[in-house]
């Protein structure tokens, strides 16, 4: 699809970072915009900074109703849709084995159930407006992280949803090879957002929130501002990527030594698999 005067994107935890550099994107092409955030204040002041018709809305992407309901009020609104940007995502640092467990049931549900209920909610208005027009899309937030294992400090829960979000964005483009909703996911590298900043809006049942001191918060900011990409960039990459129909948006170049890396393992792996089939008798499955 090209992204253009009078295309309808909603963007799910756009109140800042990525998904707010998604919504000035949209509005820089004509688009109409719909910033969705679990922080409704924080989704209307940006909204505000966007200008123009961007609207803004409370939703938790953890709470399938809230979706549903986002989706009916964007319909309302704007008359359909032709692209969702399943963006909410959170980000926490730790390895598997000193993670807590609610923060590990929290990363799930916002970075993994968030993108699949996401779907689910806005399919049906996706399939009206391709049926209208010829196309509509879905795009998924993924990260480096969904490609290999950057080397920059443990996260690896983390790690491991968005490892979770390309199969699910795979899949969901052969589920969807008869329809005419196209499936694209977007893997930025390291961006200057407030991603880490994600506990500031956790809900109770994961623990509540916690903001960070001030010191500690300007030094993580202070990092990132000088070696991360702007979101402005990452953005305008992305809808480049939409426009020539890319199912996988990669953004900053550094990704490519981590993908290097897991496929040279697989490619090992096949070879040495290749060694052992005489030795072991194996066929190739037909499939």
């Amino acid at each position: 699809m090209s992204i253009g005067p009078g295309t309808v994107g909603v963007i799910t935890g756009g109140g800042n970072g990525i998904g707010l550099a998604l919504g000035h994107a949209l509005a820089a092409r004509g688009g109409h915009v719909a910033l969705a955030d679990v922080n409704a204040d924080r989704a209307r002041e940006a909204a505000a900074e966007i200008g123009g018709d961007a609207r803004a809305y409370g939703c938790d992407v953890t709470d399938f109703g809230s979706l549903q309901r986002l989706a009916e009020a964007v319909v309302a609104d704007f008359g359909g849709i032709d692209l969702v940007f399943a963006n909410a995502g959170i980000a926490i640092g730790g390895t598997v084995l000193d993670i807590d467990p609610k923060e590990i049931e929290w990363l799930y549900d916002v970075n993994v159930v968030g993108a699949i209920s996401t779907v689910r909610a806005f399919y049906p208005a996706l399939e009206a407006r391709a049926a209208e027009t010829g196309t509509s899309r879905i795009v998924f937030t993924g990260s480096e992280n969904s490609v290999g294992l950057p080397a920059l400090g443990p996260a690896s829960v983390y790690t491991s949803t968005k490892h979770a979000v390309l199969g699910i964005a795979d899949a969901l483009r052969r589920d969807l090879a008869d329809s005419k909703v196209e499936v694209s996911i977007f893997c930025p590298g390291l961006t200057a957002t407030r991603l880490w900043d994600g506990r500031a809006t956790r809900h109770d049942r994961y623990g509540g929130p916690v903001k960070l001191a001030e010191e500690q918060a300007a030094q993580i900011d202070g990092y990132l501002k000088a070696a991360g990409q702007d979101p402005a960039l990452t953005a305008r990459i992305c809808l480049d990527g939409i426009d020539k129909g890319e199912f996988m948006i990669i953004t900053d170049p550094v990704i490519r030594q981590f993908a290097d890396r897991r496929h040279a393992e697989v490619d090992a792996a096949l070879d040495r698999l290749d060694e052992r089939t005489s030795d072991y008798g194996i066929a190739a499955a037909q499939r």
